[in-house]
């Protein structure tokens, strides 16, 4: 921050009305909560820099006025740690050996990556700001082992071919669940999907026919774009190498796969295109993971109602992975069991003229799955 602005920021602060004092400080708590509450209790175990990372932004003062900032419905701490390891992608002399020593666990400690990282945007603001138009984009292909999945029971009901819309898509890479397999280690393969499945997959049997693809985003990534492709690497946790490694290696395959049809626009306004465009020759599964999260409480409530209208009026299954205590507008149903982790993703999907069922939990980037879907058989 340049000397005059801080001096200005310190005046403005003295003279500030208890009133105004007492809501910045408010505000200021609620996004550190946001800030610590950003990563499930296993992924801060596993992931040590950004855990300390995480812990560091929820105590600068730059930081919380940073993700205040940001439009109401991208105040997520991911937008600015994306942004942050997106200015390291693009070679910044600070950043980038800083990250590509969390990427490798070597050269610094965890905390002090966080200092440093947190030192440069006290310092430099400015840089980071100028990314905080985007959107969090992760679209962590992981979650297509739960697509998986749900899409192989919907073959033994009988549904042998089917459209498939993604809310939220981002680049559109969970558009193609039968590219992937699903295998319990990494062995190096372009579509191998780590999951820790308590259902084998191999018991559920084969996937329907995918007929069309279509993805709703309001600003909606393509791959073959290099800003776009480096967007989507930032958003990523750098030391996650197996999913950097996989999503490297996908972004040369997948332009030589079937094309996607790319919907711009909120869940809400493009839904109904989005069927249209399938339309009711064979059904069509609607679903998005962790995109519920980020709407407003009316938006949640608005879009329960539209997509069970959708399902009681068309062939169309609604399946979302979510986690309960952020979508409370949409009303997820009574777990049948407790997640076997802290911070679990519910499977919840509802069948045609049906209501929404639990189906089990998941990772939010599909590193486990616990797969119990409804004892109905029901048949398409």
């Amino acid at each position: 921050m340049a000397n005059n602005d801080h001096d200005d920021e310190l005046k403005h602060r003295f003279t500030m009305s208890p009133e105004e004092h007492s809501r910045i400080l408010s505000e200021h708590e609620d996004a550190a909560r946001r800030f610590r509450s950003a990563m499930s209790p296993e992924d801060r175990e596993r992931l040590p820099y950004y855990r300390h990372l995480i812990d560091a932004l929820s105590s600068s003062d730059t930081a919380l006025d940073m993700l205040l900032s940001v439009r109401k419905e991208q105040q997520n701490p991911m937008l600015i740690l994306a942004a942050l390891h997106y200015t390291a992608l693009l070679g910044d002399p600070t950043l980038a050996p800083l990250y590509e020593a969390a990427a490798n666990n070597i050269g610094t400690s965890a905390q002090d990556f966080a200092n440093a990282v947190v030192a440069f945007l006290e310092h430099s603001p400015d840089v980071i700001k100028k990314q905080l138009h985007r959107s969090t984009q992760t679209n962590e292909v992981g979650r297509s082992a739960i697509v998986i999945a749900v899409l192989r029971e919907l073959r033994r009901r009988g549904v042998h071919e089917i459209n498939l819309v993604d809310v939220g898509m981002s680049a559109g890479l969970n558009l193609y669940p039968d590219h992937y397999r699903v295998i319990q280690s990494d062995d190096g393969t372009i579509d191998a999907l780590i999951c820790q499945d308590l259902t084998p997959f191999n018991e559920l049997g084969a996937l329907p026919v995918i007929q069309k693809r279509i993805g709703i985003d309001p600003s909606p990534l393509n791959v073959v774009n290099a800003d776009d492709a480096l967007w989507l690497r930032a958003c990523l946790w750098p030391e996650d190498t197996r999913r950097a490694r996989r999503l490297q290696a996908l972004l040369s395959e997948v332009p030589l796969w079937e094309p996607i049809t790319r919907l711009k626009g909120t869940a809400v306004d493009a839904i109904d295109e989005a069927v249209a465009l399938a339309g009711d020759a064979v059904p069509t599964l609607v679903f998005h993971s962790w995109v519920a999260a980020y709407f407003s409480l009316e938006e949640q409530r608005a879009w329960r109602a539209r997509m069970l209208d959708i399902t009681r009026n068309h062939p169309v299954y609604w399946l979302y992975l979510e986690w309960p205590r952020a979508i409370p507008g949409i009303e997820p149903p009574t777990a049948l069991t407790e997640s076997p982790q802290a911070g679990g993703c519910q499977i919840v999907c509802t069948a045609p003229g049906g209501e929404p069922e639990p189906w089990g939990w998941c990772h939010a980037h599909g590193h486990w799955l616990s797969f119990e879907p409804s004892p109905k058989n029901n048949t398409a």
